[in-house]
């Protein structure tokens, strides 16, 4: 196929990474496997339960045994981007809403800047709601103040004063620093469901990709990338311009327990959402539980399909 491939980091599970001191080494061996970038996103605050839509399994934490396996993205990045050269590092997803948007410009310039060019900014509203409530946020803004945040974050990339007028967020004429890398910053991709609501609007009007959601079915993917070509056919964009990215998440096939059968399964599962469109594809390597060798044998047959 002739898609992207991206993997999914897997947190500070010992037989990949024993420690986040250790995850930056795991994308050096990402990128020597030949994978094109690798994906991680963020919750700000766990909740002791957190029940995830979708399927894809519940999270349960707590302070009797600690087991932190997640860190700061952009900070996880920014370590593992200094010690490659090739492999690319999209967030999948922030949740701008919880952040503020002239340290989120800043952070996103920064890593722009230390990986030459090689970050993607992918955001979301965040599934939940809860997380936000205890940041003092109101859950029913946080789609609402995803987008503020963006957009005045892209005009904090913009060489020259900058000035924005938004519904929360209002400045004029100020410079954020470092300038980013790339050309007008870092690539903004907005994921979720798109088959309603404002996130067709969005990747139409202002961004370079669309994400689907971890757990999406088909039918949502499918759904989601017509409303998307839809909504830039009546803006005046050319929907080829639009990028869009899935996960090989076993949504509505049961990931077989041999790496033969796997493979096979993932294979099957990207070329049928590879119809649809999709130029990006997200290898799970938690759902999937391959070690280094199998994950490599994986790419080369998805490549190769």
């Amino acid at each position: 196929m002739k898609q992207s491939f991206g993997v999914k980091l897997p947190g500070t599970v010992p037989r990949w990474a024993a420690t986040y001191r250790d995850v930056p080494d795991l994308v050096v061996e990402f990128e020597r496997i030949g994978f094109d970038d690798v994906v991680d996103g963020e919750h700000i605050l766990f909740t002791p339960v957190m029940h995830h839509p979708g399927g894809a399994g519940n999270m349960v934490h707590g302070r009797d045994t600690q087991h932190s396996d997640r860190a700061d993205t952009l900070v996880t990045f920014a370590a593992a981007a200094a010690k490659t050269t090739t492999i690319k590092f999209v967030s999948c997803v922030l949740l701008p809403a919880a952040h503020g948007f002239a340290v989120l410009a800043r952070q996103a310039s920064t890593l722009d800047v230390i990986s030459g060019g090689r970050f993607a900014l992918g955001v979301g509203m965040g599934w939940d709601a809860a997380e936000f409530e205890a940041q003092g946020i109101p859950a029913n803004e946080r789609d609402a103040r995803a987008e503020d945040v963006i957009r005045a974050c892209m005009q904090l990339w913009q060489p020259g004063l900058s000035s924005y007028h938004g519904r929360w967020i209002r400045f004029d004429d100020v410079i954020s620093e470092p300038a980013p890398s790339t050309a007008g910053g870092p690539a903004v991709w907005w994921g979720g469901n798109a088959i309603k609501g404002p996130t067709a609007r969005r990747v139409a009007e202002f961004c370079a990709g669309w994400l689907s959601r971890e757990a999406a079915e088909y039918d949502e993917i499918a759904r989601s990338i017509e409303s998307i070509r839809t909504k830039c056919l009546e803006l005046g964009r050319d929907p080829a311009t639009v990028s869009y990215r899935c996960s090989l998440t076993p949504t509505g096939w049961q990931a077989p327990p041999l790496v033969d059968d796997l493979i096979d399964a993932a294979v099957a599962s990207g070329q049928r959402l590879g119809g649809l469109g999709i130029t990006n594809f997200t290898v799970p390597l938690n759902y999937y539980q391959l070690d280094l060798d199998a994950l490599q044998r994986l790419l080369k047959a998805l490549r190769a399909a």
